[in-house]
């Protein structure tokens, strides 16, 4: 019945929680895969300018 109780009175607070932290791994997740991106863009404007003797 305690569980039941801290549950209900706890509920909304604890969604939010959940909702902020996935949004906070979204972002990461996100920031991440922009700086994976970029350092391939790299890689390969670097591959070409040696293709091309630049």
């Amino acid at each position: 019945m305690i569980q039941m109780m801290m549950t209900t009175i706890g509920a909304p607070s604890a969604a939010r929680g959940m909702q902020a932290h996935r949004h906070a791994w979204m972002l990461r997740k996100t920031v991440g895969c922009a700086i994976v991106a970029s350092g391939f863009a790299v890689i390969a404007v670097q591959a070409l300018q040696h293709v091309f003797g630049g």
